[in-house]
């Protein structure tokens, strides 16, 4: 199992690893602004880079969306657990 996360991983765009890395460190849902301001530490990405990378992420059914007052996203819990230890 672990091999096909590594798969899964290392074929997602520079942009879509920079999203999940920075969505594994929350515990809770977090917005799309709030990822933004995590990454923005470490790049420079653009609004429509994120939507996208956000919305690819979505259709591989890594990503779930939440909605309530905001939109919330949320790592799958086991890709999440692979990239804990990496």
């Amino acid at each position: 199992m672990q091999v096909s996360f590594h798969q899964i991983f290392n074929r997602l765009s520079p942009i879509e690893q920079q999203i999940v890395l920075e969505l594994s460190k929350s515990h809770q849902p977090v917005s799309r602004e709030d990822v933004r301001q995590g990454l923005n530490l470490s790049s420079n990405l653009s609004s429509m880079e994120l939507i996208n990378g956000l919305q690819s992420l979505k259709q591989r059914y890594l990503l779930t969306t939440i909605v309530q007052e905001k939109v919330l996203f949320q790592l799958s819990s086991v890709f999440k657990e692979y990239l804990r230890i990496i």
